[in-house]
């Protein structure tokens, strides 16, 4: 599928979030047009590769790969929200290597060739909107550091994301059904994640839940292990 025809429908799926009342509604419709608004990204950085290989013409560069950034700190202040991305070396890079793509509700980092490698990482679905002209980026000893404005000053952002706010919602709603066995509900909420989750989340969640096994005073309650995560 083609980027103009991703964008159709990421476009259509705004439309229908500004229809949309119910919560649960939203929750799906956010989630489908963030994955579409992934896939835009995707293809767009692997365009820009291209472009770059075909013009270069070299085996060093034909070689590159694109890695995806996972992980980052974020801070804010009234003004700003701002994003520390770390990067071994990345001071290395000329300015033009270090580029970030804005929207009103996403951004994209892309660094180019830095150890014969290039880096990317999108965040979309911002929790508030933000100012794109006024936004920028600075490169540190081993860091990228993005300044998101914040289109409304002095706002708080609880969250970096929409998904991230309704995931803490959620958490805190089903905990307080639960007030007086709250560990027992925090079984059910890793639970209902690892069945819906991706493999990469699954990993994720069966690594944390192991290692919080082994530090638990209440491990004998629970088996140990994954073992009272039932047919996870």
């Amino acid at each position: 599928m083609s980027v103009e025809e991703l964008k159709s429908i990421e476009a259509e799926f705004a439309a229908l979030l500004e229809q949309a009342k119910s919560a649960r509604v939203k929750g799906v419709l956010t989630q489908a047009k963030a994955e579409v608004e992934r896939e835009i990204v995707n293809l767009e950085i692997k365009a820009r590769l291209a472009a770059e290989r075909q013009a270069g013409g070299s085996t060093q560069q034909a070689k590159r790969y694109l890695h995806e950034l996972t992980d980052y700190g974020w801070d804010q202040s009234p003004k700003f929200v701002k994003l520390f991305i770390t990067l071994n070396g990345v001071q290395n890079c000329t300015e033009d290597a270090v580029t970030v793509n804005y929207t009103p509700s996403s951004l994209q980092l892309y660094v180019r060739d830095l150890n014969g490698k290039d880096f990317g990482i999108t965040v979309n679905n911002l929790l508030h909107t933000i100012d794109v002209e006024k936004s920028y980026r600075k490169i540190k000893t081993d860091m990228v550091a993005i300044y998101l404005k914040k289109a409304q000053e002095g706002q708080n952002w609880d969250v970096l994301t929409a998904i991230q706010k309704r995931l803490k919602q959620k958490q805190d709603s089903e905990m307080s059904k639960s007030g007086d066995n709250p560990e027992s509900e925090l079984v059910n909420i890793m639970k209902k994640m690892y069945n819906e989750g991706d493999s990469k989340t699954k990993q994720m969640i069966a690594k944390a839940w192991t290692e919080g096994q082994e530090k638990a005073k209440f491990g004998k309650e629970f088996g140990g292990g994954l073992g009272d995560l039932g047919d996870l």
